[in-house]
């Protein structure tokens, strides 16, 4: 089992960037962390990744010594514990909005003292069976990334509870269905947005846990560094190919270039 470089910069007050892979290449999985990249996060929650191909991406993570955080869908507890039996290094919950959910995801997928995950310990996470089983036991639980994702407004103002749950690495704010619960939508930087970040923030700072949440450009980002956050998502396999082909489009149409206008497909 990989020692997580992630917890390790958290743990120093470093902060972490964190890009997504939407087209579930495991090359581009490699090439990331070619590129020097610490954690790469793969979504299940709206994809529902097939399991062979979660595990190619996921081989593919330990490869180029990148680690793979999968969020899972809505009561996807049970394939969380595959995702980390494959070496997936972590796992994001969506919408939690309980103490009683939080502490039944660290239930799931920590191993005692802290959890009650079953024991099987022949698979990639504890190196096919070579790893002795007291340092798999404890690797699983120390280097293993759990974030909760609070994306209501009853979770924000939960946030102290949620910060002093052993097994909790990361709290994380999305403001895309926060902004909708604040009624603000789409106003991921609207005041009140920001101030239940920064709420978020104080509660993790009071008990040892990390705030997270999107990098929505560089300025937005130091400025939340400054705040605090630590734990960071930005850029996609995506919006690297749109924006790239975009920027392709433009230098050459200035030299001569003709291309057709976008479209999409009625």
């Amino acid at each position: 089992m990989q020692t997580s470089i992630v917890k390790k910069k958290l743990a120093e007050g470093k902060p972490v960037l964190v890009p997504k892979v939407c087209y579930l290449d495991p090359g581009i999985v490699e090439m990331l962390g070619l590129l020097g990249f610490d954690s790469v996060w793969l979504c299940n929650e709206y994809r529902a990744i097939d399991s062979s191909k979660m595990e190619h991406l996921v081989r593919a993570g330990r490869a180029a010594h990148i680690e793979c955080v999968v969020r899972i869908g809505a009561g996807g507890l049970d394939d969380a514990v595959r995702f980390l039996g494959m070496g997936a290094n972590g796992i994001m919950i969506p919408h939690v909005q309980s103490v009683d959910q939080a502490r039944l995801a660290v239930d799931r997928l920590k191993y005692p003292p802290v959890g009650h995950r079953e024991l099987e310990n022949i698979n990639a996470d504890a190196d096919f069976g070579l790893m002795p089983l007291d340092e798999y036991l404890r690797a699983a639980n120390e280097e293993t990334l759990l974030v909760v994702q609070l994306e209501d407004a009853a979770a924000i103002e939960r946030a102290d509870e949620f910060a002093q749950i052993e097994g909790i690495d990361v709290l994380f704010v999305g403001p895309a269905d926060l902004s909708l619960a604040l009624g603000v939508p789409g106003q991921l930087k609207h005041p009140k947005v920001v101030e239940a970040i920064r709420h978020v923030v104080a509660a993790c700072q009071k008990h040892g846990c990390v705030c997270g949440t999107p990098a929505l450009d560089v300025e937005h980002c130091r400025s939340l560094t400054d705040a605090g956050v630590r734990y960071f998502t930005d850029g996609s396999d995506w919006r690297h190919l749109i924006g790239g082909f975009r920027q392709t489009k433009q230098d050459f149409g200035q030299i001569g270039f003709h291309f057709r206008e976008e479209r999409t497909f009625d």
